[in-house]
């Protein structure tokens, strides 16, 4: 079967098809109820019977039962209550639960079955009465309502009333028809209202269509007009966000892309030209063709570095870094990192001070990624900071212990105002004022580090940053919550 494509079909149809299931869920529901009252009205009256039936037949049992009165005494007072209630089937059980009057059947008969269950009830639970719904032997649904017949503890039998449901709920029917017929007028103007409702929206609807179709054929610049309904204004509201969103991200994965082709192309492009150069000759004079191939195996290990740095923020961003965390001392991770430095800061003349606190509190986290990013932050430091210089690393508590703030201080040449906002962007250097002094091939970065350094801290629910002030050197710093 063809689904039928017009907008306003569908909307007009759905509009209906949740009116149809609405309203027939609020009619069957208000039919159950109208039923259970009438049924809880029938039950409340049995009963009344019931108890009146029981007083009346209190007197006549316990002179039976003593050997002061006879059957017939009993006998007359149950027809009695038969003739003011010809349409109740009653039932006469003795202390026993036998059957010793009934008005429709054999007794006989009723001797040959199982007491019923509503019988058993009246009989031995403390409230003294019983109830339940089953067919009888006509296979109609019937309610069967029982009393016990006593006096303080004695027991002098039990009284049976029942009544069919079906014949006795028929004063019912006439107020379902009123519901059933109320219910399909609701529906017949839940779809008029439809089609006017459905009418009323298309137009901006479609509108948010058309400018869906030109985002996905790649007019970024897309935006739509938020008008119509307050619901449809806001649809439009968020789709305009959306599409600016879109375009930031597409904006910067070309960026991205750009900054990785640069960066990838740019010790290829060396690689490329000391092979030419070898094979044109080089290679027969022994001290350049070692520096040459030196360079290549410098700028081999950096591509190496930049894929391997390249794949680990994509994991991170994708949420696939290792989840496993136990609790840490950040002072040992502070000693660790800096003693691994020792002898590069030696080589470059810079002296490495740390600041930690004995008491400070422990930390929950990955210990190998919060390795990294103190790693990552110190030979950041190291790298720009010239001879004679000073990088202090300092370790302390802050909100009164509920968060440790770690911090990597360098006297180096500072960064401008208008690139510490992108500091910790893919691939982004602010080369212009922040010169190398670093002079060996390790420390030839990928333009990643501080990018995955932001991704681990966020990631452990922490933030990065970094201040900084011309010719005054820089701090990067990153803030972790403490375990309580």
């Amino acid at each position: 079967m063809r689904s039928p494509t017009s907008l306003r079909t569908r909307l007009v149809l759905s509009h209906l098809l949740v009116a149809l299931i609405s309203i027939g869920f609020l009619a069957l529901f208000a039919a159950s109820a109208i039923l259970n009252a009438a049924r809880n009205e029938l039950e409340n009256n049995l009963d009344t019977i019931a108890l009146t039936a029981s007083d009346s037949l209190e007197e006549p049992l316990k002179e039976l039962l003593y050997g002061q009165g006879n059957i017939y005494k009993v006998q007359q007072t149950f027809l009695q209550l038969v003739a003011a209630h010809p349409e109740l089937h009653y039932t006469v059980y003795n202390k026993d639960g036998i059957p010793i009057l009934d008005n429709l059947e054999d007794v006989h008969e009723l001797q040959e079955v199982e007491t019923p269950i509503e019988v058993r009830e009246a009989l031995y639970d403390e409230s003294g009465e019983g109830s339940t719904t089953r067919k009888d032997s006509q296979g109609e649904n019937t309610l069967y309502l029982t009393r016990r017949i006593d006096q303080g503890e004695e027991v002098y039998g039990v009284i049976r009333v029942a009544l069919q449901l079906k014949p006795a709920l028929t004063s019912v029917r006439p107020l379902l028809m009123v519901l059933y017929l109320f219910s399909f007028s609701l529906i017949v103007l839940s779809a008029i209202f439809a089609w006017f409702w459905a009418k009323n929206i298309t137009r901006p609807i479609q509108s948010l269509t058309d400018a869906a179709t030109q985002l996905a054929e790649g007019d970024l610049s897309t935006r739509v007009d938020p008008v119509g309904p307050q619901e449809l204004q806001h649809l439009g509201e968020v789709f305009n966000d959306m599409a600016d969103r879109l375009q930031g991200y597409v904006e910067e994965l070309r960026a991205f892309a750009a900054n990785a082709s640069h960066e990838l192309r740019t010790p290829l492009t060396i690689v490329k030209l000391r092979v030419e150069a070898l094979r044109s000759g080089a290679i027969n004079d022994p001290p350049v063709a070692n520096r040459f191939l030196g360079e290549i195996e410098g700028e081999v290990d950096r591509l190496a570095r930049m894929v391997t740095d390249l794949l680990d923020l994509s994991r991170m961003e994708a949420g696939l870094v290792s989840k496993r965390r136990s609790v840490l001392d950040m002072n040992s991770i502070v000693d660790d990192v800096c003693s691994a430095f020792n002898i590069r800061a030696v080589r470059a003349g810079v002296e490495i001070k740390t600041n930690t606190c004995d008491d400070l509190p422990a930390v929950f986290g990955n210990e190998d990624q919060l390795h990294r990013v103190l790693y990552n932050l110190v030979d950041n430091a190291l790298r720009y900071t010239p001879k004679g210089g000073t990088i202090e690393v300092s370790l302390f508590p802050i909100n009164e212990g509920e968060a440790i703030r770690l911090s990597v201080k360098d006297t180096g040449p500072g960064i401008a105002p208008q690139h510490i906002p992108h500091i910790f962007e893919r691939f982004y250097r602010a080369e212009a004022t922040r010169p190398r002094f670093a002079s060996d091939n390790t420390s030839s970065g990928s333009g990643l580090g501080l990018a995955i350094a932001k991704s681990i801290v966020e990631f452990h629910g922490g933030k990065i940053g970094v201040t900084s002030k011309l010719g005054e050197g820089s701090t990067f710093y990153f803030e972790l919550p403490a375990m309580q």
